[in-house]
């Protein structure tokens, strides 16, 4: 088992080394998740849950073969974090668990760089003293001389002085391995930090840190065994009640002026809707989740009269829902005067993020549940919304939405990403994309660009006359 984790790290390190260096993510990145997923397979526990996690990584890997954004690829390296820290510890309770399991787990494995290269040499080198002896020198200066090397790099790169006084250990050790056709001081810098990530991924320290906070699923709060006082529901009640009635002044103003009569809104009045207060509505939905939190994580759950809390706590969650309505026809409002941005579609995300927390605040609480299940449910129902904005080509949105605009800022349209240039040679036929810088800065990158790099998105603007 420890030499097939070994040789397994060997393979995607040699795939990591040809597959990524000077080249764009796309191709590559799918088969060496393809690559990562098989050889970590073993290792997983058959169930529903890993097959679910494999077919969400390998869904994900396709979008970015497809759709191939900046947000997809980073989408898409965040799925495949979660699917590796399971496979770490296939007892983590959520997807930030398992993160975090990652992550804890690659710096422990730091101290113990040399243990993989130990064992091929193990497995190569006969019993005997002097090769046992060489074996032990190695072990002990193997993550010594990777430190000192990757420093190296660092402190050359960010001082020049330093840089001119260390070249000659540069250039010896160019002379020393010359022959070596694709050696440079900077991939092997590359080839260490990707030598320590998969060294995090293959072998398991078996974390004692955390561990219970990583594994502990159990969500049910607990009935107490004493009467609970008024003071604390009194409070809890008069603030409710008090927030409730001022968010339904607000709400009524709101479905008054913008859900119905937006039409007959003054400039003035519409401006201040629109422009203002719309971040200061995000912040106050925050807010009254972190109430919610906060009123209802243990013992007022079991008061005589938590019925009537409930009901104030619902009617509370009703209503911050109608103001996420109203924040989405604000939004609405400013794409339909002014056009859409990455911002803008940033704010409908986060509210289809909040009505999430929301809905399972309302499980939570109907169901006296603890803090524990917001974190699992809502950690698991961020990935998955994380899964379909992968295959969401924001820069063509965004560019189809602008063009058919009659005012429409052609400049910031021609900013975007090459996934916007189909669009614009759609409504602007008289433009060629040698003559958009993005298509301009995407050809000159693609020269140095092999197979690897393939996407059906760069194949697609290649065609595109």
């Amino acid at each position: 088992m420890k030499n097939q984790k070994t040789i397994s790290l060997f393979i995607c390190l040699i795939a990591y080394y040809f597959f990524f260096w000077e080249e764009k993510l796309g191709l590559n990145l799918f088969i060496f998740n393809f690559l990562l997923l098989a050889l970590t397979y073993p290792e997983m526990p058959k169930n529903k849950i890993t097959f679910l996690l494999l077919a969400v990584a390998f869904i994900s890997s396709i979008s970015v073969l497809l759709i191939n954004t900046e947000i997809g690829i980073l989408i898409n390296l965040i799925i495949m974090i979660v699917v590796l820290g399971y496979n770490l510890l296939p007892q983590i309770n959520s997807a930030i668990s398992a993160g975090l399991v990652l992550f804890l787990n690659t710096v422990l494995n730091i101290r113990h760089l040399a243990t993989p290269i130990s064992n091929i040499l193990e497995g190569m080198a006969p019993k005997s003293e002097i090769l046992n002896r060489i074996l032990k020198i190695l072990k002990i200066s193997v993550l010594p001389i990777a430190l000192f090397l990757l420093f190296i790099v660092i402190f050359q790169t960010s001082n020049p002085i330093f840089l001119e006084k260390t070249l000659f250990l540069q250039q010896a050790f160019e002379v020393f391995i010359k022959e070596f056709p694709t050696f440079s001081i900077p991939r092997t810098a590359f080839t260490i930090f990707g030598y320590i990530i998969l060294s995090g991924i293959f072998f398991n320290r078996k974390l004692q840190f955390g561990l219970k906070f990583f594994t502990n699923k159990n969500t049910s709060l607990k009935p107490l065994t004493y009467e609970i006082g008024n003071e604390m529901f009194q409070t809890v009640t008069i603030s409710l009640l008090g927030l409730n009635a001022l968010l339904l002044s607000v709400n009524y103003i709101d479905i008054q002026y913008l859900w119905f009569n937006f039409a007959d809104t003054s400039a003035a009045e519409m401006s201040k809707l629109v422009h203002s207060g719309t971040y200061l509505l995000i912040i106050s939905v925050l807010i009254s989740i972190g109430i919610l939190v906060f009123f209802f994580k243990g013992e007022l759950n079991f008061h005589k009269k938590i019925k009537l809390l409930t009901s104030l706590a619902l009617a509370w969650i009703a209503q911050n829902m109608i103001l996420i309505g109203s924040v989405f026809i604000r939004n609405y409002k400013y794409v339909e005067m002014y056009g859409l941005t990455h911002k803008r579609i940033g704010v409908c995300i986060f509210l289809i993020l909040a009505l999430i927390g929301l809905l399972t605040i309302t499980w939570k609480i109907i169901k006296k549940l603890n803090i524990n299940f917001l974190f699992i449910s809502n950690s698991w129902a961020f990935m998955l919304v994380l899964l379909v904005l992968g295959f969401v080509n924001f820069d063509k949105i965004i560019a189809e939405n602008n063009l058919k605009r009659p005012n429409c800022d052609l400049e910031y349209v021609k900013s975007l990403s090459i996934h916007a240039i189909p669009s614009i040679l759609k409504y602007h036929p008289e433009l060629k994309k040698e003559d958009i810088n993005s298509y301009k800065w995407h050809m000159k990158e693609s020269k140095n660009h092999t197979w690897l790099s393939w996407s059906l998105m760069d194949y697609k603007l290649k065609t595109t006359k």
